[in-house]
């Protein structure tokens, strides 16, 4: 191997959230001296626009995207279709790393597909844990660290759980932070967020934002009622700005439920919203409510109060230091009213979520390679 020979990495990406993970992190790599990064989107949604507005904003361009379709028949052959899809394009050009965001099923297909090649794969979001084996995102994160060989964990818990639980060796691991709060430090423009609230006719300071899309609270009908129910008394006491999910959207048709929840008073349905109008519209809310992982961290570090309507987290750093409040539906309006009566308070720092996480990932992946470089022996069989 060069010791001159610039690193090749491949950034996975596959679904909006992963996305911003990935702007800053591809930023920096592209910056450096060694590193030579390509942008992998494997699409997991029909949406396409769910991921191009969202690069745009982040200043990357995909140079390389693999288009999957969503068959008929669901999970199954989607997974093959991307497992083989990738699989097709490490063999077509063979970079040295991948790079694994988040939980999604293209994390783990992409994470297969690198391995089968004799690959090794980097997993940044390592060691989140909600211990509940009924979420398909856990198993794909379970899935993933077993097969990883880098770690990047956004908090201290997630490190105790890699080295401590599940016997990762200590200097694979490695507490960097979170890469979601560096997207939102660079995007964050309070000024859209204002523009975008004063189209809709929101109080500034005033409003909640919503967003639902996990299947237990969408798929089935009892729980997108449940859902809606939730939406009705909490427009009673303040507006919600709902930004429709594609799967939330697709649930709302298939029931029937499209024309109740359009008349709702003061629910303010919308389509997916770009990200910085989203970031920027976040931070003047009064409260959000959810069920994303993603949302929990981005209140966490604005200081805006938030109920996740789950019965577990795999972020429990949102709620030891940040604004976050785990509920059920039946229960999330009495806590509603809680927040509402109460000022609200300063956030509290979050250790390393700063907006540097990128930066110290980088100098982790670049010792990284130096090391590579000094081991001899001949490449992975990619055969």
């Amino acid at each position: 191997m060069s010791a001159t020979r610039r690193c090749r990495v491949d950034l996975i990406v596959g679904t909006r959230p992963n996305i911003v993970k990935l702007g800053p992190l591809a930023h920096a790599l592209s910056a450096s001296d060694w590193c030579d990064p390509r942008v992998v989107f494997l699409e997991q949604h029909t949406n396409a626009g769910l991921g191009d507005d969202i690069l745009a904003d982040l200043g990357v361009d995909a140079d390389h995207v693999l288009r999957i379709p969503l068959p008929g028949d669901g999970y199954g052959q989607r997974l093959g279709d991307m497992v083989a899809g990738y699989g097709e394009a490490l063999r077509a050009d063979t970079p040295d790393l991948v790079v694994v965001f988040g939980d999604v099923d293209a994390t783990l297909a992409a994470a297969l597909a690198a391995k089968r090649h004799g690959l090794p794969v980097a997993h940044v979001e390592a060691g989140l844990r909600s211990h509940d084996r009924r979420m398909p995102e856990e198993l794909n994160r379970l899935m993933v660290d077993a097969i990883a060989d880098l770690f990047f964990a956004t908090s201290e818990d997630a490190v105790d759980t890699l080295v401590r639980s599940e016997g990762k060796p200590a200097d694979a691991v490695h507490f960097v932070g979170n890469l979601m709060i560096d997207s939102l430090v660079r995007t964050l423009d309070a000024d859209a967020g204002a523009r975008l609230g004063d189209a809709i006719g929101l109080p500034r300071g005033g409003f909640a934002v919503a967003t639902f899309h996990r299947p237990s609270n969408v798929d089935h009908e009892p729980g997108l009622r449940a859902m809606l129910s939730l939406l009705q008394q909490a427009s009673t006491r303040l507006p919600v700005v709902l930004p429709l999910h594609p799967r939330t959207a697709a649930a709302l048709d298939r029931h029937g439920l499209r024309a109740h929840a359009d008349g709702i008073d003061g629910l303010h349905l919308l389509p997916p919203i770009r990200y910085r109008e989203f970031i920027s519209l976040l931070s003047h809310a009064r409260v959000a409510m959810t069920d994303s992982g993603g949302l929990q961290e981005e209140t966490s570090f604005l200081g805006v109060p938030c109920l996740t309507v789950r019965e577990n987290t795999e972020r429990p750093v949102t709620i030891t230091l940040g604004t976050n409040c785990l509920t059920s539906p039946a229960e999330a309006i009495g806590k509603l009213d809680a927040i509402l009566q109460s000022p609200r308070a300063a956030a509290t720092p979050i250790p390393l979520w700063d907006g540097n996480t990128a930066g110290r990932m980088t100098r982790v992946l670049s010792a990284w390679w130096a090391d590579q470089q000094r081991r001899p022996g001949p490449s992975a069989d990619l055969g």
